[in-house]
């Protein structure tokens, strides 16, 4: 899971961890810092640096959003990172503002998708990544999984537990 230094949401993170725990998934997290801090209070002493993780050792990448996800976009040891995956077929989700990062670096052309869409920007952001827009709460598109918000936590991170 990878997780903005500063305001992930909390939820978006703690719910699919759950998740995927409860099925016996291990589940490691990442980020640009030792230390992320959720918008709501969480503090998470992060597993692996982006810089660090191997993508060979994992089955699939998850960005958790929130705010603070926005300024990862231009990270691109992430998006190398997150290319990896998809050049190896992995699973790769996001949820709520993290899909826009995998439509800025171009990985939902052709597929559904789904993200926060409260400023109108996502729907239009999917038409010019020429990804294709879907209003629901989570949508999987063979190895893509997004979500647009805290709400659909847990239903993103079951769809993501079928890609892996």
């Amino acid at each position: 899971m990878v997780l903005a230094p500063q305001d992930f949401r909390d939820e978006e993170y703690l719910v699919p961890r759950e998740v995927w725990e409860k099925a016996g998934h291990t589940v490691s997290t990442c980020s640009t810092s030792k230390q992320a801090h959720g918008t709501l209070g969480a503090v998470i002493d992060v597993d692996f640096l982006i810089t660090d993780v191997e993508e060979g050792a994992f089955d699939g990448i998850f960005l958790v959003g929130g705010g603070g996800s926005f300024d990862l976009v231009s990270n691109n040891d992430l998006r190398s990172l997150t290319e990896r995956f998809n050049a190896n077929k992995k699973g790769i989700g996001a949820i709520c503002a993290a899909p826009r990062l995998l439509l800025a670096w171009g990985l939902l052309k052709g597929k559904k998708c789904t993200g926060w869409n409260g400023d109108n920007k996502f729907e239009n952001l999917a038409k010019q990544g020429q990804g294709i827009f879907e209003n629901k709460n989570a949508v999987r598109d063979e190895k893509f999984v997004t979500g647009d918000g805290p709400d659909s936590a847990e239903e993103t991170g079951k769809l993501f537990l079928e890609v892996l």
